[in-house]
Order: C-alpha cells, then structure tokens, then sequence
C-alpha cells in the first residue's frame, strides 16, 4: 500500500526538462590562425624599374600543436613561387622563410599583390600573404610643362625636355605634332636618352601675340606609353607693354578705342611717331611729352577688316605693332573659319 501515495507523488512531479541541442556552427567563422609571420607586413618592395625582377620573403612561424603542409592556391600577376619550399610539413615551432619572386612586367604604378596558401588541415585558413610596389613607367621625363619665362624681342631662349627609358629596347621618340611657325623643335639622342630642344623665336611671331601656351606631342616605341604630351608657355617682355596687345572694334557704332602704352620699368618715354599700315583707320593724338604712360586714341574711318599701327618709341629699337581689326557682326564668317586667337595668350596645338 506504500507504493501508492509514491506513484501518485511521481505523477505531480514536473516534468524533466530536455537537454538542448547544441548550437549550429557558424558558418562564416574563421578556424583560428596556426601560424604567425615573422617579417614585416605586408612587404614593401619600394620603387621598381619596369624590367627588375626581385624577391619577397615571407617569414612563417608554426604556432600549431602538430606538422601540417602549406600549399599555394593563387598567385597575383608577375609572382612566381618554386613549390619545393613547401615540400615538406611545417612541425610545431618552425621558421620557415618563403621567397616570391616578382617580376613587374607589363606593371607600371602603384601595385598590390598577394599570396594566398592552403593547408592540409581542415581546422585552419587560408592565409594571404601581401606585398606592394611602385613600378617605375618605362618612359619618363624630367617634366611635363617647363616655362620660358619672360622673353626679350632679341632673345631665342631653348628649352628641354629630357626623356629616359629604363630597359627595354632602345629609346625611338618622333614629332606627332607640326611646331608653330615661330618655334623650332629638334630630337636629339644622347647617352641614356634624348632631348626635345624647343627654340622660341620672337621675330617670326604675328604682330599682337605677346603670350603663348604651346602643346607638343612626342610619340614613343614604349608599348604602354606611345604618346606624350607637353607644355611650354613664354609671354615677351616688350620695354613698352599696350594695353589692350590689339584694338579690337566689335560694334558698328564704335569707332573710338584707346590704346595704352606703359613702360615695363616705370622710366618716362617719348613717341617719336606713329602710322597705320592698312586702310579704314587713324590715329588721333601725337603726345610729344616723355611720361612712363601714354595714351593714344584711334578711330575706325571704314569698313576695312584689319591694319597695323606701328609705334616708334624712344626706348625701342623697332616699332611697336599693335593689329587694328574691325569685327562686323553683320558679316558672316567663311565656312570653316577659325575665330581669331584671345588677345592676352596664345595656344598652339
């Protein structure tokens, strides 16, 4: 009768709860790392040339409880890595140095690269060993854009651009632009590379440009690098600087425009004559008193196009030529034209 009111106290009893189920893994963990590297990382190649071939070495510690092998999944472009380094297993507490060699070619700029190894043991990941450089271009030059500065009407300053090719074949370079008129460019080979001579010469300039931003173009046999592109700008350091460089009428009813002279050094002037080359134009003044600024007014007569003022100064040796153009708006411009060029600078492509 005693197992009764025991049976019926088991039955009130709640109910063992269940033990849980263990969690899932997760499947974006990463196994944790079994090895530690012993050289600075990543690896900094520095500078290279297009065409030097050097190694990175990778120092690999086993911080693992038992040997494993290391095997290579991928290699960036340029590596190459001899297999036999990993022959045999990594063992508890080895260094081991792994040597990449890496060829920068058909590389130029900033570069980053990797290594990425496998192992045999499922519990760990992989690992990616990373190096960068900077691979030098093959063609350089010393600059882009050089300057002649300012310019005397009786100078015929020179300017170069120096080119260098590192490796390679030897460096051909070619003109694949036509000079300006006024400029003479010459290639002129030299022991580890060539120069382009850029001359400017002031006499054969058109009256009224005082300012120019040259492009040339120098063509290469560097397979990456077939064209480049220069600047040179110069501005002409006249002792008597006008203001506006030329009288430009561009209304009808406008047929009065002032022509300021200004001495470059602030020394006083005289003018000793002034003519109009050319039709529908006349000067109006003729100040006789020196001063470090003169003024002359000159009226459209006409319907011609252009002229050319000359001014004779007294700190000149040839007269100032200052071109006179009337734009009528009333007349079109032939198909094809080209719109004259700004009146402060000058560009030539």
């Amino acid at each position: 009768m005693l197992l009764l009111p025991a049976l019926l106290l088991l039955m009130q009893a709640p109910p063992v709860p269940a033990r849980p189920d263990p969690a899932p893994a997760k499947l974006d963990q990463v196994p944790p790392a079994r090895i530690e590297l012993t050289t600075p990382f990543p690896v900094h190649l520095g500078s290279m040339g297009p065409r030097e071939v050097r190694e990175a070495v990778f120092g690999i510690k086993s911080i693992h409880d038992r040997p494993f092998h290391l095997r290579v999944l991928d290699l960036s472009l340029g590596l190459s890595l001899d297999a036999a380094q990993l022959a045999t297993p990594l063992q508890p507490g080895e260094v081991r140095l792994v040597t990449v060699k890496v060829d920068p070619a058909g590389l130029v700029g900033p570069i980053k690269g990797a290594v990425r190894l496998g192992t045999d043991d499922p519990g760990q990941p992989n690992y990616i060993l990373r190096y960068d450089m900077m691979v030098r271009p093959e063609v350089t030059v010393d600059a882009e854009r050089k300057s002649l500065g300012e310019v005397a009407p009786h100078e015929s300053p020179e300017q170069s651009f120096r080119f260098r090719r590192e490796g390679g074949d030897p460096l051909k370079l070619a003109l694949a632009s036509e000079p300006a008129a006024y400029l003479d460019a010459e290639l002129v080979p030299g022991e580890g590379g060539s120069d382009l001579r850029v001359t400017l010469r002031p006499r054969r300039l058109k009256p009224g440009i005082t300012a120019g931003l040259e492009v040339l173009k120098v063509a290469t046999n560097a397979p990456k690098q077939p064209l480049f592109t220069l600047y040179l700008d110069w501005r002409i350091a006249l002792p008597v600087v006008p203001e506006p460089s030329r009288l430009v009428f561009t209304e009808p009813k406008t047929t009065l425009l002032a022509l300021e002279l200004r001495a470059r050094d602030g020394k006083p002037f005289r003018i000793l004559k002034s003519e109009v080359r050319g039709r529908g134009f006349q000067v109006l003044d003729a100040p006789v008193a020196e001063a470090p600024r003169q003024v002359l007014r000159v009226r459209r007569t006409g319907t011609a196009v252009e002229a050319l003022l000359l001014v004779h100064c007294s700190n000149l040796e040839e007269p100032l030529q200052v071109p006179l153009r009337f734009l009528d708006p009333k007349a079109r411009p032939a198909k094809g034209a080209v719109p004259a060029p700004p009146p402060e600078e000058h560009h030539h492509h």
